[in-house]
């Protein structure tokens, strides 16, 4: 059983979290209220770029959860893992608007996935997989509404 505070997130966390959300939403409601090609391009690309760099930091956070005191088979699964994010980011980069914002998508939920796990779990503090909830719910849903813009305008 946890504790309380073990539940709880920390004012902090929760504050910064919340407000890494906001670029997101930035970017998608540019391109939805956009009357500009130009403005529309550069919020496609800031939401995409931003993604990637979210991503990247959440498999970074991975890659500390991975130095704990494993056995070795387990530690060397956990640091191959934790570089998918960032390789998934830096792929999104890559690739066509349409595409790019669906792999971020799937990247988002994946690890958000993977992160509420481990929390229940108790390989990472349990409101950490309260936060990432919360998180992945804002990023992906800005997300999806920038997808929704260019799906309807392709």
């Amino acid at each position: 059983m946890r504790s309380d505070d073990e539940n709880t997130i920390p004012r902090t966390a929760l504050i910064l979290g919340l407000a890494g959300a906001l670029p997101f939403w930035a970017m998608a409601l540019v391109l939805l209220f956009s009357h500009s090609a130009l403005m529309a391009a550069f919020a496609v690309k800031g939401g995409i770029a931003y993604g990637a760099v979210i991503l990247s930091f959440l498999g970074g956070i991975r890659w500390g959860e991975a130095l704990k005191p494993y056995g070795r088979r387990e530690r060397a699964w956990a640091f191959s893992l934790s570089v998918v994010p960032s390789l998934a980011g830096w792929a999104a980069l890559l690739m066509p608007a349409i595409p790019a914002l669906s792999l971020l998508v799937a990247g988002f939920l994946m690890q958000s996935l993977w992160d509420v796990t481990s929390a229940q779990e108790g390989r990472l503090p349990g409101w950490f997989g309260k936060l990432r909830a919360i998180l992945t719910s804002l990023a992906v849903t800005a997300l999806i509404l920038m997808l929704g813009c260019l799906l309807l305008i392709a």
